[in-house]
């Protein structure tokens, strides 16, 4: 792989805040992670890459878990 290739890690988080993002999530705005988990298999990301990558970006606090399977963007 190159060194300008992205990790699918990577990738994945990148699709996961897209998507969020496409879908009106702001840190008002919970969305819940059936509306976009479907376009996000779509795209090939396995279920385990998806939670991988959330709880990524809730560590690196860009996004955190709002309760029920809805999360929200922090605003950072």
């Amino acid at each position: 792989m190159g060194g300008t290739e992205k990790s699918a890690h990577e990738a994945c988080k990148e699709a996961v805040m897209r998507e969020l993002t496409a879908a009106g999530c702001t840190p008002d705005n919970p969305i819940d992670l059936y509306l976009i988990g479907p376009t996000l298999v779509a795209a090939g990301f396995t279920e385990q890459q998806i939670v991988s990558a959330l709880d990524s970006l809730a560590c690196d606090k860009r996004m955190e878990y709002a309760g029920g399977n809805r999360v929200r963007l922090t605003g950072r």
